[in-house]
């Protein structure tokens, strides 16, 4: 007979799954919007780089409510 307090491992492998790909689009996310950023400046030939800190700070921003959004459903 089974134990009814042990949870199912496939629950838990499903759960590591669905966290660990909320962690790797939060990187993307910040990462895509940093480069865009750079890009920007670069093209601009900026010496401070304001726009990578703003695009950096606004992936930052969308990954945290993209992470949040997808961890309470």
């Amino acid at each position: 007979m089974e134990n009814p307090k042990e949870e199912n491992p496939g629950k838990k492998i499903n759960a590591a799954a669905k966290y660990s790909a909320i962690g790797f689009q939060m990187i993307a996310t910040i990462g895509l919007l940093t480069f865009i950023g750079y890009k920007i400046d670069e093209h601009r030939n900026s010496k401070s780089k304001i726009i990578t800190a703003a695009f950096a700070l606004a992936g930052v921003g969308i990954a945290l409510y993209q992470a949040i959004r997808q961890a309470t459903r």
